[in-house]
């Protein structure tokens, strides 16, 4: 079986029909038809199912599909490897991250630009969960997250932060930057909660379970900056990581750090499995410089 045959498999699943995958080809439907039964003939299965000019994958086929991703994604990184090695940095650089750590990003980025100008950057937001998955199927190389992590990964502990609680304007702001779980019993509260994990939603509502108090959640999403816009919209009270504040200008909101303190650790993570570029490598150094001051 050769990498071209596997190309070809994956644009067809992707594109749902063989017209348009050998479209994005560049190259006639019949001989991708070919291709497509002489892959079928190698491995004794049907790979897709027919109905109507569309294709649907198989159990088997999306097997295919997943392992394919995985090889071509590992044959690309080797490539860029070899290349680096004789041409110096350069390339796309692939960096996945939660929303609430994105504030990390521009100075690390221009520092990273100013040194090797002919990289560029293709960046993924999600919760955690998701940049794990994106770090498992070699769609990113590196991972900016919240710990703890689930899967068997790499990883460097950038910095620990308190869970703040941010007060819509007109509210009337608490008197002291310090507020106690009490006072949030009769306030509508607006959650981060990624999929999977125990995250920054479980430790709060543990604490208030610890203190006897009954949080009024009326919402819950894996996207602070969402969270963020509804608090000012007046919805109610956010309960997000203090470094999400820097999401908006400074001084633009009110908010306090929440007693108990909850504390939650970013990290940056990559897979065991694939070694990093030159690039990657160079990005995740300087990340780590900037945000521990090491």
């Amino acid at each position: 079986m050769d990498l071209k045959k596997l190309q070809y498999f994956v644009a067809i699943v992707e594109e749902g029909q063989i017209t348009r995958a050998a479209q994005r080809l560049h190259m006639a439907q019949p001989p991708l038809s070919l291709q497509l039964q002489a892959l079928e003939r190698e491995l004794g299965i049907q790979l897709l199912a027919r109905n109507r000019g569309k294709v649907e994958p198989t159990q088997a086929g999306w097997a295919l599909y997943r392992r394919a991703q995985e090889i071509l994604r590992s044959v690309d990184s080797m490539v860029n490897e070899v290349k680096e090695l004789g041409a110096g940095v350069r390339g796309k650089l692939t960096v996945g991250t939660v929303m609430s750590c994105v504030s990390y990003l521009p100075d690390t980025m221009r520092k990273f630009q100013a040194r090797y100008p002919q990289v560029t950057f293709e960046l993924w937001e999600g919760d955690s969960y998701q940049v794990e998955e994106w770090l498992r199927t070699g769609v990113i190389e590196l991972g900016i997250t919240r710990l703890p992590v689930l899967s068997d990964v790499e990883i460097i502990h950038l910095h620990t932060e308190p869970l703040v609680a941010v007060h819509p304007p007109g509210w009337g702001a608490w008197h002291e930057r310090r507020i106690g779980l009490s006072e949030f019993a009769d306030k509508p509260l607006l959650i981060l909660h990624s999929h999977g994990g125990r995250g920054i939603y479980e430790m709060f509502i543990e604490m208030c379970q610890a203190q006897g108090v009954h949080p009024n959640v009326i919402c819950e999403s894996p996207d602070v900056a969402t969270l963020l816009t509804l608090t000012e919209a007046g919805i109610g009270v956010a309960i997000v990581p203090a470094l999400a504040v820097r999401l908006r200008p400074e001084g633009a909101l009110r908010y306090g750090v929440i007693e108990p303190t909850i504390e939650t650790d970013t990290a940056v993570i990559w897979s065991k499995q694939r070694a990093l570029t030159t690039a990657a490598t160079h990005f995740q150094e300087m990340l780590v410089a900037h945000v521990t001051g090491s």
